[in-house]
């Protein structure tokens, strides 16, 4: 291996770490900020949201990314992100409420990036049967 190699290779890992402890930190301040809140201003906040305060610690804790694969795979599929949050803001919610608590990101980043059009996707992803319901929604509308 080169020093050149080597050298972009330290960097590329001291990067990852960096990257990694700054997710890390801001998990833990939105979480931390959450926890100062309070028992009944938590309730509140949650139910604001439409979730449970568990569900709500769990989105605190993976916050502020952790619903961006959604927004991507809504734009794949052809629908406006922005539109379903203002027409549908209870469904918007709930898309990122479940992606961001998902199990598969590493699979689903992984198919948007080399193949969007796949429909493999729907074969794992907790929110195939919702977003399923919106792309004949979205094409109603786009013929009316």
């Amino acid at each position: 291996m080169t020093m050149v190699a080597h050298a972009h290779e330290s960097r590329t890992m001291f990067g990852r770490v960096g990257e990694w402890l700054k997710h890390w930190w801001e998990r833990s301040t939105a979480l931390s900020e959450l926890e100062a809140c309070g028992g009944p201003e938590m309730e509140r906040v949650a139910r604001d949201a439409g979730v449970g305060v568990g569900d709500l610690r769990v989105l605190a804790g993976k916050w502020p990314d952790s619903a961006d694969l959604v927004e991507r795979r809504l734009a794949a599929l052809g629908l406006d992100a922005v539109e379903i949050e203002s027409e549908q803001p209870a469904t918007m919610r709930d898309l990122q409420r479940v992606c961001s608590i998902c199990d598969n990101k590493r699979v689903c980043e992984h198919d948007l990036d080399r193949s969007p059009a796949n429909a493999a996707w729907s074969e794992y992803c907790p929110n195939a049967g919702t977003l399923a319901a919106l792309v004949p929604q979205a094409s109603s509308r786009k013929v009316n």
